[in-house]
């Protein structure tokens, strides 16, 4: 693989990385859309490496943060969640090029969607810690996960919307990120292997994903939780933005 092609790989995920610890979310997010914009892998390796990397990053958080998981949502979101990440990955191996380009329009039209959700009052959402709502969004994440490793915007949203501590949906989060991405790779054999290139780019990864999660832990500290729900509705917004913007022309041609 390039250099020109490895740089902007190295500080996509750098970004991405520390972006995910501070907010509990938003690796997959940027990762896929960012790499899909500039054409950097292809969309079934991208997806391998994002379940790989954010598999990484997401345990190293939260093995020494195991008591502030919400141990019922997290529950509730992978047995909604796990069968359809199987439904998800069958369908990006099924559908054709041409079809995965409307998938990519509807995520991100889905992405945008949860943030505006996301901006509505907790006062205005008393009802949303009942258990069918996490059990639904964990089935819509794991279509979306399965599909393009992007579990996070359905269960992002149905986690901010509780009256939870910062901290408490961030691991969560993590928490429930680190199974899925475990359940996806074990799917891989069943379909598009990864190249050489693309696992010896996922191994070389891995040390600046644990640094860049370190760093990330040092601003949690510093950075108030207002500002991390800015930044976790900023990065979805554009996240949505760039898959739709990337994608549409393509319908036209």
């Amino acid at each position: 693989m390039l250099l020109e092609t490895l740089v902007p790989m190295f500080i996509l995920l750098g970004f991405a990385t520390v972006l995910q610890t501070l907010s509990g979310f938003g690796f997959g997010l940027m990762v896929v859309s960012s790499f899909t914009l500039f054409n950097l892998l292809p969309l079934t390796a991208t997806t391998f490496l994002i379940s790989a990397l954010g598999l990484v990053n997401s345990t190293s958080i939260v093995l020494k943060n195991v008591h502030l998981i919400h141990r019922k949502a997290f529950t509730l979101v992978l047995i909604g969640g796990i069968p359809f990440i199987a439904v998800g990955y069958a369908l990006l191996e099924y559908l054709s090029a041409g079809l995965s380009i409307w998938l990519n329009i509807l995520l991100g039209l889905a992405i945008l969607t949860c943030c505006l959700l996301l901006i509505v009052k907790r006062s205005q959402s008393a009802a949303s810690g009942k258990g069918w709502g996490f059990l639904v969004s964990g089935a819509l994440g794991g279509i979306l996960g399965g599909l393009f490793s992007t579990f996070g915007p359905p269960v992002v949203f149905q986690c901010y919307r509780q009256n939870w501590s910062v901290h408490e949906v961030r691991y969560t989060l993590l928490a429930i990120f680190s199974v899925t991405a475990l359940i996806r790779l074990a799917m891989v054999p069943f379909g598009t292997l990864p190249d050489h290139t693309t696992v010896v780019s996922t191994l070389f990864a891995i040390p600046l994903i644990l640094i860049f999660t370190r760093i990330g832990r040092l601003l949690a500290a510093r950075v108030e939780p207002s500002v991390v729900r800015l930044l976790a509705i900023s990065t979805l917004a554009l996240s949505g933005l760039t898959l739709i913007l990337q994608n549409v022309p393509h319908v036209f041609n």
